[in-house]
């Protein structure tokens, strides 16, 4: 695992922006599965990443937890309050008055049980909340309890998946703290050949119907995926496309959050002139899908405009930050 100048993994980048983009086919394919029925080919391609798309990015965010926690407790909480924890908070309330559902309960529900598509965020601030405290657990330890609480947890819902995906976010912990080791490890070909098998029967298994999204006993699927995974992306040569990656991946908050919008807007247009079942509406889904996040990314990457800023992170946070560790360095200098 290098990093680059800037200290990003670059090949983190590129993998969370394919899993992004699995999100955005994900939800353009129901999205026109629900108006137009089902679209062969379509649905059993998001059947078959439906039981890794969020494991994987639970892992990519674990990856980079021990560097995040090598900050102060206020930088570490500040960071996550500004670029986690303001667009979840932000969008969620876009989200409920675009639907119509902004009511005191749904309201309160974006703190304890996200009410819409953003419960990615949600999941990820409780589990940085967890990680200070717990930051001299192994976090290995704290992966196994959370797989083996999955299994305690039997009724497919929001606690099952939370204690499912908390085992990925710190087992990618516990991978950055030994890349040598796993390194050695996957580099092997049998081991990449058993994972391989494994993540293709679970991925096929969903293909058939089977309950697999989320539940411990098909773990070592995942498991499977994710060697695969952490051996293929830092492989990935130079290029166009592998910068594409990178930077959807960089600026994946953006695609996340602001994906969904457009695809429905797009649909609702089709459907009322009678088109919603063409063909050429899954590719129109996908363009707008990704075209509207890749605009809005590009104009945030700026750093030009403080009105699209606003929109993914609160920038009073961290700047007040740097500015404390700028006068504390200055004072030692004196």
């Amino acid at each position: 695992m290098t990093t680059s100048t800037d200290t990003r993994i670059r090949w983190l980048d590129s993998c969370r922006g394919v899993a992004i983009l699995l999100v955005v086919v994900l939800h353009a394919g129901e999205a026109l599965r629900i108006t137009a029925g089902p679209t062969p080919g379509v649905d059993q391609f998001n059947l078959f990443f439906e039981p890794f798309r969020m494991p994987v990015l639970m892992f990519l965010s674990g990856i980079t937890l021990p560097q995040s926690m090598t900050k102060t407790g206020r930088k570490y909480f500040a960071g996550k309050a500004s670029k986690v924890a303001w667009p979840y908070v932000l969008w969620s309330l876009i989200i409920l008055a675009a639907s119509g559902e902004l009511s005191p309960a749904a309201v309160s529900q974006i703190f304890h049980d996200s009410p819409t598509y953003l419960w990615y965020l949600w999941f990820i601030l409780v589990f940085y909340a967890l990680a200070y405290p717990l930051r001299r657990v192994p976090p290995l330890l704290i992966a196994g309890t959370g797989v083996g609480m999955s299994f305690m947890l039997t009724d497919n819902g929001r606690p099952e998946a939370m204690a499912f995906l908390s085992a990925f976010f710190f087992f990618g912990a516990w991978c950055a703290k030994h890349p040598r080791e796993i390194a050695e490890f996957i580099g092997k070909p049998w081991v990449l050949a058993v994972a391989g098998a494994c993540a293709v029967t679970v991925g096929v298994l969903s293909v058939a119907g089977w309950e697999v999204l989320y539940q411990g006993e098909f773990a070592w699927g995942v498991a499977g995926a994710l060697v695969i995974v952490y051996w293929f992306f830092p492989r990935l040569p130079a290029g166009p496309v592998t910068t594409a990656l990178e930077f959807v991946g960089r600026y994946s908050i953006v695609f996340y959050v602001a994906h969904l919008g457009p695809i429905i807007i797009t649909l609702a247009l089709a459907d009322a002139v009678g088109s919603a079942g063409e063909w050429y509406v899954l590719p129109l889904l996908l363009l707008v899908g990704i075209g509207v996040p890749l605009g809005l990314a590009w104009i945030y990457s700026t750093r030009e405009h403080v009105s699209v800023t606003l929109l993914f992170e609160l920038p009073t946070l961290t700047r007040r930050d740097r500015k404390q560790a700028s006068d504390v360095q200055r004072t030692r200098s004196l």
